[in-house]
């Protein structure tokens, strides 16, 4: 008998695609209560959102987050083991997110089990060497797997991707991005939270794996600062990664022929070349629009193109494993030129194996 999901207001029987969370922390399930944010913001709400899928079950190792996941959908199953939990559930999609140490055990449990889609959080793991471990795997299972690099779906930067790409603005001529997080935190860090998908953005819009010029910087001091010169084919990048500030930017600037685009965590702009108001025989830009309007259903159309992959084998996936691999790739690269200072600042999220499943 399906459950019922409170979505948009209304009770709603769905029980074409069953889901299974593992992990209900943040970004699988609490990131939901945030008033500020677009929704749906969690795996949780973005299966409620989604006509088609039903949430039946969750794990969690700490009894809090079930307790917790339990009182939201008292009509769910939740379990403090993962595998025991698609063992007895066999979902159709499991999204994974938990800690990142526990994604690739997880993964791998999937596959083996024969989920036949799991959507998995960036980063795919803290450890290249495991990740890459994984391919064999991955190549020869039936199943598919997306990576939630949730910028990929969001729908201005599907419309940035757009103008790039029909050349609105010319040839679009250099990339300035910024990333910053916080006072402390190291930048060692920072590259695997946002810079994930900052990152994968980059390969997104330039359609173009990424090439590591040089970098200058402190990747592993507390509110350190990290400048990366690269390449997305002929496009040159200056990325910022930095501690050092209060507030949060994610943001990049890209500048062509004939206009300049900026968007970014709150900013969406576009300018365009125009006579100049200030200097007489020049061109200026000028904004033309500003502020996105209305949702960009980042988080429900990951979910969306999930249910289309499982509903069509053999469709490319817009965000798969392979392009998670090649972020970690990148990182490993851009901190693979510096020696890792031994102290606890820079040392990465860390989970005991025995708590993974």
């Amino acid at each position: 008998m399906p459950i019922l999901i409170l979505s948009g207001g209304f009770m709603t029987s769905k029980n074409d695609v069953h889901c299974a969370i593992a992990g209900l922390g943040r970004i699988g399930v609490s990131l939901e209560s945030d008033p500020l944010r677009e929704k749906p913001a969690s795996h949780m709400g973005a299966i409620d959102y989604n006509r088609t899928a039903q949430l039946v079950a969750g794990s969690d190792p700490d009894e809090n987050k079930r307790i917790a996941f339990k009182s939201l959908l008292p009509d769910c199953a939740v379990y403090a083991n993962t595998e025991l939990m698609v063992e007895e559930i066999k979902p159709h999609i499991l999204h994974i997110a938990s800690i990142t140490d526990s994604h690739i055990p997880i993964l791998k449990m999937a596959l083996s089990a024969g989920v036949p889609m799991v959507v998995c959080e960036k980063p795919l793991s803290n450890s290249l060497e495991e990740a890459r471990a994984l391919l064999p795997l991955i190549d020869s299972s039936d199943s598919v797997v997306l990576v939630n690099h949730e910028r990929r779906f969001s729908r201005d930067y599907r419309e940035v991707r757009g103008l790039i790409r029909d050349k609105a603005f010319g040839e679009l001529l250099s990339i300035n991005a910024r990333l910053y997080m916080g006072k402390t935190r190291p930048v060692s860090q920072i590259l695997y939270h946002d810079g994930t998908h900052m990152l994968d953005i980059l390969r997104f819009l330039t359609d173009e794996n990424l090439e590591i010029l040089h970098s200058e910087g402190e990747p592993y001091r507390k509110g350190g600062q990290l400048i990366v010169l690269a390449r997305g084919g002929s496009v040159p990048i200056v990325l910022d990664v930095s501690g050092g500030r209060d507030h949060l930017v994610f943001e990049l600037d890209l500048s062509f022929e004939k206009g300049r685009i900026r968007i970014g965590n709150g900013v969406y702009e576009l300018w365009s070349s125009q006579e100049s108001p200030y200097y007489t025989g020049f061109r200026s830009l000028s904004c033309t629009s500003s502020g996105w309007k209305g949702r960009t259903a980042y988080f429900s159309s990951m979910m969306n193109h999930a249910i289309e992959l499982l509903n069509n084998p053999g469709r490319k996936c817009e965000s798969s494993y392979g392009d998670g691999l090649k972020v970690l790739e990148l990182i490993d690269e851009i901190l693979g030129a510096y020696p890792q200072e031994q102290n606890q600042d820079s040392s990465l999220e860390k989970t005991p194996s025995s708590s993974v499943v």
